[in-house]
């Protein structure tokens, strides 16, 4: 970790900057650099600010040379304010990380603290693991390039027979397709890492034979295949990849996988729940946070007849009592 406090002249500045871009080069992994920058990057990080300027595109070009990520900043909008009315008020201070850090943390979260005595707000760094989610079954796109799939697709949805209207033959036969379907998932076939494991080891035991004798001309073959297989499922790790980070505008097959997971990472991070404050208590128990959310919504979608959203007014009429509410007109014959 490198803390900057960069100085307001501009040349000072870029020296500062190179300097930590010098620092990052005396070592490889994981790295993150914070503290007070004294430059934003966009005119929404300045008050009253309309127009992109030079150290506006200086402090970005820095940030893209040195290799690291400005991630989203939580809770305050401005890190830095002055004066009783906060004008002028801007986005001083931040944390970036290298890609390195990013793969090896996961939940990764930058927020503002309680501003106190000092004109700049505190920042804090959160760093962790997602808790896993329970897997939903989801339609692969890279399943198309598998040997027959289509085929295979076709004598499962031939071999459900159902009777009925056709509305509910309809429901019926994609129900059963989805739980063949992921039935496959769960074989070698289905499933990209069994795949690129079995591949590996198997060029793992090639590689322990070659180190004690020459490779046989079928061995050689093998490793040959091997070795073209390992990059096909690397082209479809790729596609799998980019549909989860649904960044549609960059081409697969380039060799983005590492950036399409990363943007699958950034949509978790950014609509992950990890706080929830519960009768003005704040809590993280991830417990007590499912069991809110579950019943926010069982509540919202759950009306009872006889509350104050919905007063029902009984009518008699012709002999039947007709029950009229907001949504819901309905008969009751009356004995």
């Amino acid at each position: 970790m490198s803390g900057v406090y960069a100085p307001n002249n501009r040349e000072e500045r870029e020296e500062v900057r190179w300097e930590l871009c010098s620092v990052r080069a005396l070592f490889s992994g994981p790295w993150v650099v914070g503290g007070d920058f004294n430059a934003v990057r966009l005119p929404s990080e300045k008050q009253n600010c309309t127009r992109f300027n030079k150290a506006m595109t200086d402090f970005t070009d820095f940030i893209e040379d040195a290799e690291v990520v400005d991630i989203q900043l939580a809770g305050d909008v401005f890190t830095w304010k002055k004066g009783e009315g906060h004008n002028p008020a801007a986005r001083l201070d931040r944390f970036l990380i290298s890609e390195e850090w990013e793969d090896t943390f996961k939940n990764i979260k930058q927020l503002t603290l309680q501003r106190v005595i000092s004109d700049h707000c505190p920042l804090i760094l959160e760093c962790g693991n997602w808790e896993r989610p329970i897997s939903y079954f989801k339609f692969e796109n890279w399943w198309l390039q598998t040997e027959n799939f289509k085929e295979m697709v076709k004598i499962w949805w031939d071999s459900s027979i159902f009777k009925g209207k056709l509305d509910f033959i309809l429901a019926s036969k994609l129900k059963y397709l989805k739980g063949k379907l992921k039935e496959w998932s769960r074989t070698r076939q289905g499933n990209l890492g069994p795949q690129k494991q079995s591949i590996l080891n198997q060029l793992a035991d090639l590689e322990r034979i070659q180190d004690q004798r020459q490779l046989t001309d079928d061995e050689s073959y093998l490793r040959a295949v091997l070795t073209v297989e390992f990059e096909d499922n690397a082209k479809r790790e790729e596609v799998a990849w980019r549909q989860r980070s649904r960044a549609l505008w960059l081409k697969e097959w380039d060799r983005n996988t590492k950036f399409f997971h990363r943007t699958a990472n950034n949509h978790m991070r950014y609509n992950n729940i990890d706080k929830i404050s519960v009768n003005g208590v704040c809590t993280q128990e991830p417990t007590i946070i499912k069991e809110e959310i579950l019943n926010f919504y069982q509540n919202l979608y759950t009306e009872n007849l006889y509350t104050e959203r919905w007063r029902p007014q009984f009518i008699a009429r012709n002999g039947k009592m007709i029950i009229v509410g907001d949504n819901i007109v309905s008969l009751l014959r009356m004995k």
